[in-house]
């Protein structure tokens, strides 16, 4: 009887001084993981940023493009009735 006390204090301080001993290590591996996870997001945010600030600037360039076409076909209507009259 005194055989499986001893025994089973051995075994509950081993488990014990185990799941203490591995609790650091795992949440080392956590906030390791969590930062590459923040950083993964803040480059994710990054890049989505600049594709709104990428399509920002296509839509301005196509809107002086068509603008500016239409300039150019305006002059040209211009010069097509001066020369035809």
């Amino acid at each position: 009887m005194r055989f499986r006390c001893d025994l089973r204090l051995i075994v509950g301080l081993c488990v014990s001084l185990w799941i203490l001993s591995g609790s650091p290590v795992s949440a080392d591996d956590e906030s390791a993981q969590g930062s590459g996870v923040f950083e993964r997001i803040g480059n994710t945010a990054k890049k989505v940023e600049e594709k709104h600030i990428g399509e920002k600037v296509e839509r301005k360039l196509k809107k002086a493009a068509d603008k500016t076409a239409e300039g150019f076909k305006k002059a040209g209507d211009k010069i097509d009735q001066k020369l035809n009259h």
